[in-house]
């Protein structure tokens, strides 16, 4: 284990707070971690009845690239993230979603990011209407498992959590 020595505060964002520790080390010896703390977010696989799944595709500014995931967005303060998830079908995709099953969180990057990422299958509910954020710019897509499956592999999907949820439901049987 490491014990916080110190924090200095780098920078508080508006997704994201950087902040730089000093720590002891378990010898009594001390080292610098740089951190940067995030609210967390969720996921989702959301399957329409005849079986294809709903995905986004948009540019992602810090990756460089248009990216193809599952539907998901950041955890506001405090929020739950089923709520968020919740949330974010209704944003993103226009639909209520249910049956939801939580397959747990991903920690994407551990080595220096504290962002949790929850990860849920669910069905198609009612059209709502979509209710995009101001500066989000998104397509919709839907693909059968076995189509982004073979997306993952051919390198067109590089999104993590997109990744690691389909992962999770082809352990559970989900097809």
């Amino acid at each position: 284990m490491e014990k916080q020595l110190k924090r200095q505060e780098i920078y508080n964002g508006k997704v994201i707070h950087v902040v730089l520790d000093d720590v002891e080390l378990d010898d009594g010896s001390e080292a610098k971690r740089e951190v940067v703390l995030h609210n967390g977010g969720a996921c989702i696989a959301l399957q329409d009845e005849d079986g294809c799944f709903f995905m986004v595709r948009q540019y992602r500014y810090a990756a460089k690239e248009e990216m193809l995931e599952f539907c998901a967005g950041k955890l506001e303060k405090d929020e739950k993230p089923e709520a968020a998830i919740i949330r974010e079908c209704h944003e993103e995709l226009g639909y209520e979603c249910k049956n939801l099953k939580s397959y747990g969180h991903i920690i994407p990057t551990c080595g220096y990011c504290s962002e949790k990422i929850y990860l849920y299958y669910g069905q198609k509910g009612e059209y709502i209407g979509q209710n995009l954020d101001q500066d989000e710019r998104l397509g919709i897509e839907k693909h059968s498992l076995k189509e982004i499956k073979q997306m993952i592999r051919d390198g067109q999907i590089h999104d993590a959590k997109t990744i690691a949820l389909v992962l999770a439901m082809e352990m559970d049987g989900i097809e």
